[in-house]
């Protein structure tokens, strides 16, 4: 058989030209999808350097926030006499307050510090005021607009109420484009409220009214 016949003759019956045509393409084709591997290979380590590093900022974000929402709740705390201190647990995703009143030694007038409560063992002035404290620390924590707060002071008494009232108006004077609204069934007459503040009293419900006066 000729030379030029074996030249003609390729595998499958294929040309050596179009052989070298298949080769070339398939060769490409092996180029891009390295290239493209070695990009995304790229991309992956980037997106996953990326999420560790947002990972490492949000827990130094998060550990910052407890650590001022126990400043501030002590801070709060403070204004009656109380220590107290908020124990976060991120993992098991808890939160646990504990309450020091401070006794007072009648004999020498020296003051001393109680040994730490838990705030179901408080009584109800004791309780509702720590919870004021610690919804004003988590609300300096969180960028909500509009707080609300309603009957807050059912169980407390006149101390705790007007301490309380005292630190919610001052908290709210001090916050930046945030409303406050604030719902109690107590007096407001005792209560020094301030310029900033406007109070709204409903009129007295109408005992054995059946049906509400809406036209």
């Amino acid at each position: 058989m000729p030379s030029s016949s074996l030249l003609s003759i390729g595998r499958h019956g294929a040309t050596v030209e179009e052989m070298t045509v298949e080769v070339n393409k398939a060769k490409a084709a092996l180029d891009t999808a390295e290239k493209d591997l070695r990009s995304l290979n790229t991309l992956n380590k980037a997106l996953t350097q990326s999420l560790i590093t947002r990972l490492q900022k949000w827990q130094e974000f998060r550990r910052h926030i407890a650590l001022r929402c126990k400043h501030v709740f002590q801070y709060h705390l403070s204004n009656r006499g109380y220590y107290g201190k908020v124990l976060f647990d991120h993992i098991n995703q808890t939160l646990q307050l504990k309450v020091r009143l401070l006794v007072v030694q009648t004999d020498d007038q020296t003051a001393t510090q109680g040994r730490d409560k838990d705030p179901r063992s408080l009584s109800g002035g004791e309780k509702s005021f720590s919870t004021i404290c610690l919804l004003l620390s988590l609300w300096d924590s969180i960028g909500c607009p509009l707080r609300c707060l309603d009957e807050f002071d059912v169980f407390m008494d006149a101390v705790n109420r007007r301490i309380s009232m005292r630190m919610m108006i001052d908290t709210a004077n001090a916050s930046d484009k945030k409303q406050y609204i604030l719902i109690t069934p107590q007096d407001m007459n005792n209560i020094h409220i301030g310029q900033t503040v406007r109070v709204h009293r409903m009129t007295d419900p109408e005992r054995g009214q059946a049906t509400l006066p809406f036209s």
